[in-house]
């Protein structure tokens, strides 16, 4: 083993692939209003929720979902952009408002009656970018620690008490690992890049970020990424298997939205996951018998003031600076980000409200594994991505270290 970034978590909606889809509503008005989401499994819905806007407004409003993120980047540049853009998060914006291609929403903001206040602060604190936000949160995203209890009872440990501490998780793991006699891996307890890479949150975690506060400066090598990646390293390098088997054992999990999921068949005991999982379109639709636990990602023992620290993002919506009605595009933005739709939105793909009023829905607090996801969104401890204009460049390099230390 020697000492990559992480990847994007499905955005609300995001739970399968889906062809773009395009619908307009008749309302018998002549303006018609375009906006591009970068996801969505269900755009008939997403439409749908759209539809509502127009009819009360006299206007059409054209839903096309998903767009390819090369199409948006074509649309921006080309000064024929959509009226408003989602995307799935934030990556991308801090290097469009460098180059002009997507509009501040200060004024905004101020004029429309959007009451930041309302806005949790994690979700929003992944907007703001030079002093100015450039996108505004559209619904949310975090993580937590996801446990098969009945793989813990065969362990013999009690299948009601998850770990507390990074050292506790690495020691159940060993005892919910099984290696057979000839070195091959059937049951492993816990892999930290699956299904993607979570660095995001073990850096986090260890108190610190791969940028300084204001994203002007690369910090791989501080203490905080160095301490994440090498308590990755341990589940890769070790003497109970090799690199290789685990590996091996990796490319036999079945696809992430299907019941092979390797959390969903048994073959992982534990796993970090976002909060869509015990919805209708993830463990309730494959392995609704599944018996399994969520709690608050463990902490290191020697800082337990770093308990519940999660990190926070997810989709945001944003006005092209080529936009050709901004008054009529931020009208629609101030429509999106109210509680009711926000709320409407996110109980449909089972995510996290990002507005603290559309949050007291009791919808939202039907399932208490989704509570846990609630807490930690509002927790002190919660934080979000830096923005910074060069996000892309930053992520690919850290996906490229992480793969060569987990190697």
């Amino acid at each position: 083993c020697t000492p990559p970034p992480p990847v994007d978590a499905p955005a609300a909606g995001d739970s399968e692939s889906a062809a773009p889809a395009a619908a307009e509503s008749a309302t018998g008005s002549d303006e018609v209003l375009q906006v591009w989401i970068t996801w969505g499994d269900n755009p008939a819905q997403i439409q749908a929720l759209f539809d509502q806007y127009g009819e009360a407004n006299g206007v059409t409003v054209q839903v096309n979902a998903p767009v390819e993120t090369d199409k948006v980047i074509a649309a921006l540049a080309g000064n024929d952009p959509p009226d408003i853009l989602v995307t799935g998060g934030p990556d991308n914006v801090g290097t469009w408002a460098r180059e002009d291609l997507v509009t501040p929403l200060d004024d905004l903001i101020s004029t429309s009656g959007i009451d930041l206040e309302d806005i949790y602060d994690a979700p929003l604190s992944q907007c703001a970018y030079q002093g100015s936000y450039f996108c505004l949160p559209w619904g949310t995203d975090t993580y937590a620690l996801f446990w098969n209890k009945d793989l813990f009872e065969d362990a013999g440990l009690d299948p009601e008490q998850p770990p507390q501490t990074l050292e506790e998780l690495v020691e159940m793991a060993k005892q919910l690992t099984i290696v057979e006699d000839d070195g091959t891996i059937s049951q492993i307890g816990f892999v930290p890049d699956f299904s993607w890479s979570h660095l995001d949150l073990y850096t986090a975690m260890m108190g610190g970020w791969w940028y300084n506060e204001d994203g002007t400066e690369i910090t791989f090598t501080s203490d905080a990424v160095v301490n994440a990646l090498k308590w990755e390293q341990q589940f890769y390098c070790n003497s109970d298997y090799s690199t290789d088997e685990i590996q091996r054992f990796k490319s036999g999990f079945g696809d992430y939205s299907s019941p092979d999921n390797g959390f969903y068949n048994g073959k992982i005991a534990m796993m970090v996951e976002g909060e869509w999982q015990p919805g209708p379109n993830f463990i309730q639709n494959y392995k609704p018998e599944l018996y399994y636990g969520v709690a608050p990602f463990p902490y290191p023992q020697a800082d337990p003031g770093r308990a519940n620290t999660s990190v926070v993002s997810g989709s945001v919506v944003m006005i092209p600076a080529g936009a050709k009605n901004k008054e009529a595009s931020a009208d629609l933005l101030a429509w999106m980000v109210s509680p009711d739709v926000v709320a409407e939105e996110m109980v449909a793909n089972f995510n996290l409200p990002s507005s603290a009023k559309a949050a007291e829905d009791p919808r939202f607090h039907e399932n208490d594994k989704f509570e846990v996801f609630l807490n930690l969104m509002g927790d002190p401890n919660a934080v979000a991505p830096i923005m910074s204009p060069i996000n892309g460049e930053v992520t690919t390099a850290l996906g490229q270290i992480e793969e060569q230390v987990l190697a």
